[in-house]
């Protein structure tokens, strides 16, 4: 998850974006690299593969009806198993459109399913301006509209999370703990969500930022390297389990448990509850208070809850649990019918923020009413505070923390191990 997410279910959405604090050029000079440097790579830039598993990622947030997709190098392009085209040299921009059970490259027309986009040793693919390692696929999605994958192996894929994930001058500690952690999200993805769809995860903030090849950094790579293959887990020695590690930019005070974002089985890790005093440098460790009318929170809900039909507007809000330290996890929101929906608090945030509220960080606030509005006051942190914090993490690296002593304090009961 990423500092671009604002809570990651499977993340995503949780924490805060470095990219979103600071000015848009500065952070785009210092986190994303210039593509000529890779237009060669070589076997040092490489983050070693040592038997990582594929991961499919998916680079479009909805379906498609045309993309332009080129490499540096050879390739090899195929539709239904059949090339299209193949060259030693690269492919310059080609515009891929598809229509009924046929894909159109460029001027050349092509039956077939899934089209693949294979680079040569020494070559990368690109989509959307960015450089990506492995292969893209082309894969319908209803109509004439198709997604698009980067399939990797999981190492190459972190090295294109952690610069996405974290500032470029933080520390080497907090690198390593957010690499493991953002393996330990990606696996658990590849063994579990991956057999329903044909991707894994997404690219943005809803899941764990991916900017591919484009965005690697020496630090990133360098912590990819020096934990490879490593996971948390759960569970006694020899049975251990691995378990959806989430993170978010910051918990404003404590951890949270999992349960205020997903129903779930009780994961030691993820219990949450530690008071956590570090990550205070956090633009939105306190944030001000944020005010939305009932009638935009009613208009918000009402299409994605059903029976919030039932309430013919919104009269108020009550808290129906929280934690021992105030943060709200269950809402009933009560109609002006006298009916009443209960819904998880971290959801209303999200249904909020989707409907164009962005300055609601947390549910780590309180609530007030207004009378025509409610009052989200007092709020800390950004994103659901499950796991680690980020800003948090880097404040204990400072002080002299490696990377294992900060996944204990966040993912307590954790255990590291190899998983390739």
């Amino acid at each position: 998850m990423d500092w671009k997410s604002l809570h990651r279910h499977g993340a995503r959405l949780a924490p805060l974006t470095p990219l979103a604090i600071l000015a848009a050029g500065c952070v785009v000079g210092a986190i994303l690299l210039s593509s000529c440097r890779h237009e060669r790579l070589t076997d040092e830039q490489l983050p070693p593969p040592g038997g990582a598993p594929e991961i499919h990622v998916c680079l479009t947030p909805a379906a498609v009806r045309s993309a332009t997709i080129s490499t540096t190098g050879g390739y090899h392009l195929s539709a239904g198993g059949r090339t299209v085209s193949r060259s030693s040299g690269p492919l310059r921009g080609m515009l891929i459109r598809r229509s009924g059970s046929s894909w159109q490259f460029g001027q050349i027309r092509a039956p077939g399913s899934a089209a693949e986009l294979i680079a040569s040793a020494g070559s990368c693919v690109r989509f959307a301006g960015t450089l990506y390692r492995g292969r893209l696929c082309l894969l319908p999605s209803g109509g004439d509209s198709f997604i698009v994958v980067n399939q990797l192996n999981l190492e190459s894929y972190l090295a294109g999370v952690l610069p996405k994930e974290l500032y470029p001058n933080w520390h080497g500690q907090t690198y390593r703990a957010q690499a493991i952690a953002a393996r330990t999200y990606a696996l658990y993805h590849i063994k579990t969500s991956g057999r329903s769809r044909p991707y894994d995860l997404g690219a943005n903030e809803a899941w764990q930022v991916y900017g591919g090849l484009s965005a690697e950094t020496p630090t990133a790579t360098a912590a990819v390297r020096e934990t490879h293959g490593q996971i948390l887990t759960c569970g006694p020695p020899g049975a251990e389990k691995i378990f959806q590690a989430q993170y978010s930019a910051c918990n404003g005070g404590y951890v949270n448990g999992a349960y205020v974002i997903r129903s779930a089985p009780k994961v030691a890790p993820l219990l949450g509850g530690q008071r956590d005093d570090d990550g205070r440098k956090c633009p939105r460790f306190r944030w001000p208070p944020v005010t939305v009318a009932k009638a935009d929170i009613y208009r918000a809900v009402a299409a994605p809850y059903d029976k919030s039909q039932a309430l013919g507007g919104l009269k108020e809000i009550r808290i129906a649990s929280g934690t021992e330290y105030g943060r709200a996890v269950w809402l009933d929101l009560i109609g002006t019918t006298g009916r009443s929906i209960r819904i998880r608090a971290e959801d209303l945030r999200l249904t909020l923020l989707r409907a164009g509220v962005k300055n609601l960080y947390s549910m780590n606030c309180k609530l007030r009413d207004l009378g025509a509005a409610i009052e989200f006051y007092d709020g800390r942190g950004y994103g659901h505070g499950v796991g680690l914090s980020q800003w948090g993490a880097e404040d204990k690296a400072r002080r002299g923390w490696p990377a294992r002593r900060i996944l204990n304090f966040y993912y307590p009961g954790a255990t590291v191990i190899k998983a390739y």
